[in-house]
C-alpha cells in the first residue's frame, strides 16, 4: 500500500499582503487566514495480472493477485478455442492459496460464500514452475485453492469474501478485493476475445 501526502495551500491574492481591497470610504474587510492542509490518502497499488503463454500449450494461463500480497488471488486457463478451464470445470476461476497461508490459519475442509452458503470445491495441490518466469513479481511455486464459478465472480459488485472452514478450529476468510476481481476478469475477457479470433483446435 502507497501513501501519498496531499498538500493543498490556498493563497488569497491581494494587496498589502494578502489583505483585501478597501471597499467604499471608511469599510474593509477582515483578510481571512488561510492555513495549509494536509490529507493522508490511501491508495491501493494495481493488482499483478499475468498472462502466461507457452510454447505448444493447449492453453493460456491467465493469473491475478495484489501486488504486496502473492500468498493468494485468482488463476484461470483458457483454451486456444477461448474456453475458461481454470478449475478443472469449464467455466471456473481457481481462487489460489499458498500451503503456508492455509496452514497458519487452520487448514480447511471445504469453504463457502456467506450468508448464501455455496460451497466452492477444492482444486487440490498444484505446482508452477513458471511462477518466477514473468518479470519480477512471482506467484506462488505451489498452491491450493478452491473453485469460483465464472458468474459468481461477475455478478458480485463488491469484494468477495470467501469463508474457510476448518474441521476443529475457527472459520478464517479471504477477501478479494473488487480492483483485483476486476483487472483480472478484464484480462481474462481480452485473452478469450483473442483466442477465439486466433484459436485453433
Amino acid at each position: 500500500m502507497k501513501s501519498l501526502r496531499l498538500v493543498c495551500t490556498a493563497f488569497v491574492a491581494g494587496v498589502a499582503g494578502c489583505s483585501l481591497p478597501m471597499i467604499g470610504s471608511n469599510s474593509s474587510v477582515a483578510t481571512p487566514t488561510v492555513h495549509a492542509m494536509a490529507t493522508d490518502i490511501t491508495i491501493a497499488a494495481p493488482p499483478v495480472v499475468q498472462v502466461r503463454g507457452y510454447w505448444r500449450s493447449s492453453v493460456v494461463s491467465v493469473v491475478a493477485w495484489d501486488v504486496d500480497d502473492a500468498d493468494f488471488g485468482l488463476r484461470t486457463s483458457v483454451t486456444r478455442t477461448g474456453k475458461l478451464v481454470g478449475g478443472l470445470r469449464s467455466g471456473d476461476h481457481s481462487l489460489y492459496l499458498t500451503p503456508f497461508l492455509v496452514r497458519s490459519m487452520g487448514g480447511f475442509a471445504h469453504a463457502a460464500i456467506m450468508p448464501e452458503e455455496l460451497l466452492l470445491l477444492g482444486t487440490g495441490r498444484r505446482s508452477d514452475p513458471y511462477s518466477c518466469f514473468y518479470g519480477k513479481n512471482c506467484s506462488p511455486m505451489v498452491t491450493v485453492g478452491v473453485r469460483v464459478p465464472d458468474s459468481l465472480l461477475r455478478a458480485n459488485r463488491d469484494s468477495l469474501v470467501v469463508t474457510f472452514f476448518p474441521r476443529e478450529m475457527d472459520p478464517w476468510t479471504i477477501t478479494l478485493r473488487r480492483e483485483l476481481i476486476d483487472a483480472y476478469l478484464q484480462k481474462v475477457d481480452s485473452v478469450v476475445a483473442e483466442m477465439k479470433k486466433t484459436g485453433t483446435t
